[in-house]
């Protein structure tokens, strides 16, 4: 019969507790780690890895990428090319009225107006550069409506300066009514122009006139 005391304990078994409490103590302690290696460390690499069946890991891969710059598209986004095509359609400038030219960055009412008058004084815009003599057009804006309309120049309406009356000529900008008798004058004189670079020395260098005049004339 044992002469110990009741619940005696020996130093060995204190010790073998107090290492039995430490050790569960350290799992506490690690487990999280342990469980964050596991999913979050490990479970990611694996996606990357996983092959199809029957397909090489190089062609799985290769389909993950793919899948990767197509899923933009997929969820509404549209490339920056085809975002910018799509802001260059607003038609063409001889047809834009105020609201279609305030859709550019940078128009307001003031310059749509102004746009507008100074395409009813030309009777249609011949040329994009002309829009750079709106008033108090700033160069930036000039290049945004330049991608954001076009111009047809087919429907530019030349007249015929060997065959226009003074009254049809009286239509055309640029030039006022004592220089279009200067005008009428010389083709007296020459019994008509037969070239183009009478008219451009004629319109251009003698009568000190834009260029954008020739844009209306024919021979």
């Amino acid at each position: 019969m044992s002469n110990k005391p009741p619940f005696f304990v020996s130093s060995r078994e204190r010790t073998g507790v107090m290492l039995t409490l430490f050790a569960l103590c350290m799992i506490k302690t690690i487990e999280p780690s342990v469980y964050r290696f596991t999913q979050a460390k490990y479970q990611r690499p694996v996606q990357w890895t996983q092959t199809t069946p029957g397909k090489p890991c190089s062609e799985s891969r290769r389909t993950v990428q793919n899948r990767s710059v197509v899923a933009p598209e997929a969820s509404g986004h549209v490339s920056s090319s085809t975002a910018l095509t799509s802001k260059i359609l607003l038609g063409d400038i001889n047809r834009a009225d105020t609201n279609a030219l305030k859709r550019v960055n940078g128009v307001g009412s003031v310059l749509a107006n102004r746009i507008v008058k100074f395409r009813s004084y030309l009777g249609f815009y011949a040329h994009m550069d002309q829009l750079k003599e709106v008033y108090r057009l700033p160069d930036s804006v000039f290049l945004k409506l330049t991608k954001r309309f076009t111009l047809d120049p087919s429907e530019v309406k030349q007249l015929s300066i060997n065959t226009a009356t003074k009254e049809e000529l009286m239509h055309l900008p640029y030039l006022n009514a004592e220089e279009w008798d200067t005008v009428l004058e010389e083709r007296s004189l020459k019994g008509g122009f037969r070239h183009q670079d009478e008219l451009t020395n004629l319109f251009v260098k003698t009568l000190n006139k834009k260029s954008f005049i020739l844009l209306y004339l024919k021979l």
